[in-house]
């Protein structure tokens, strides 16, 4: 009989080997994980004490038109081989999303292998995470005004404040309270063996308006300790800390090759390049699922839009999900209740929740057949949803 649950300390190698034959190919990057998974983010299909199948949940806030809003990231979604095709997976996932619905998390996340499975539990493609890269001697010449300095653990706060303000101006960027988020996943470096460095730009106040984590890695080119400087974040909140942190990097030059950013899907960085050489060298694609319709856009930010629309939703997985719902904005505030009917064709949970990131359009969810061209709430849900296109600097 299979049972899912939460694994205790007695299971914490059998976790980390399951994520070993799952999703590594090379055995050393297991090397040390054991001891770091954090097990109460973790849900295991069990057999009697065997661990047939894992899923985890990372506790984030997640920000879409200006506000933050609770989700729940899923991630390291395994089943051993000879257990695979027996949904285990899946009831794994499930459980967690139950599970973060009922604490009130209005939305779940996770970056996919496959998008089938992930489909039928109602996730959709919603955002990016794209790497673009440029020659270090496409970037300015001039040095920024502001001091660049080496990262120390008391400049945390003032580091999480720069980025929380800059999050605001996009739809997507994650963060966490997890103590081991910070300064292990953002700051830290998962590879001891890597050359990894952080730094902060700061004014005369000590106010953090700028950070950039980075590390070498190696690259073709003239010399044989030639790399690429790859930056995870790199974030500036005003002109100012934009061109000193460029200043930084570029001073990477000479055995550096080349520059590595994770950013917007058409970054404005390649805005402040004299040519077209900041370009995206990988992509890849996040899912988003409503877990609470009303309370996800309910809290969602907007654009000041007033006016109302009708939809109804269907949502397999949770029933209270299901419309139909009486959307009302009132210069950017909405509301949402339940309404008596509509009579049109149901939004599926997938739709709605690529509409709520901003990535598939009211008008191209037309295109695609999603939506009704003559329903009235097409206009609503396209203005609503306006705004920066959906991405993320973190892989979780």
């Amino acid at each position: 009989m299979i049972e899912v649950r939460q694994p205790g300390e007695e299971h914490r190698d059998q976790v980390s080997e399951a994520i070993t034959i799952s999703l590594d190919l090379d055995r050393r990057h297991a090397d040390g994980r054991a001891e770091r998974l954090l097990l109460h983010h973790f849900r295991c299909a069990f057999e009697g004490d065997r661990v047939l199948a894992t899923a985890a949940a990372w506790p984030f806030r997640q920000w879409f038109g200006g506000r933050e809003l609770r989700m729940t990231g899923i991630y390291a979604v395994t089943t051993l081989p000879e257990y695979r095709a027996a949904g285990l997976a899946s009831r794994t996932t499930e459980q967690l999303l139950h599970e973060g619905r009922e604490r009130g998390v209005p939305l779940s996340a996770l970056y996919p292998a496959t998008l089938r499975p992930y489909r039928r539990l109602g996730f959709e493609l919603a955002g990016t995470f794209t790497e673009h890269t440029a020659p270090f001697d496409a970037l300015p010449e001039a040095s920024g005004p502001l001091a660049v300095e080496e990262y120390r653990p008391e400049d945390l706060e003032g580091v999480r404040a720069c980025y929380r303000r800059w999050a605001a101006g996009s739809n997507g960027p994650i963060d966490a309270e997890d103590e081991a988020w910070w300064p292990t996943r953002v700051l830290g470096s998962s590879d001891p063996s890597a050359i990894h460095r952080v730094a902060v730009v700061r004014d005369d106040s000590g106010t953090v308006r700028g950070y950039v984590t980075c590390r070498k890695e190696p690259e073709t080119g003239d010399f044989r300790a030639s790399f690429r400087l790859a930056c995870e974040h790199f974030v500036a909140c005003d002109p100012e800390a934009l061109s000193s942190l460029l200043g930084y990097v570029r001073g990477f030059r000479g055995l550096g090759v080349s520059l590595t950013i994770v950013g917007a899907p058409a970054d404005p960085l390649g805005l402040v390049l004299a040519e077209r050489r900041l370009r995206p060298t990988r992509t890849m694609r996040w899912m988003l699922r409503l877990l609470d319709v009303p309370r996800a856009l309910e809290q969602r930010g907007y654009p000041p839009v007033s006016g109302a629309a009708t939809i109804a939703v269907e949502d397999p997985t949770f029933a209270d999900n299901r419309g139909p719902w009486r959307i009302e904005a009132d210069a950017g505030s909405v509301t949402v209740t339940r309404t008596r009917s509509s009579d049109r064709r149901p939004l599926h949970i997938r739709t709605l929740s690529s509409l709520f990131s901003g990535y598939l359009s009211a008008h191209d969810a037309v295109h695609l057949g999603l939506l009704e061209a003559d329903d009235p709430a097409v206009a609503l849900l396209a203005t609503l949803f306006a705004g920066p296109a959906p991405f993320m600097l973190d892989f979780f």
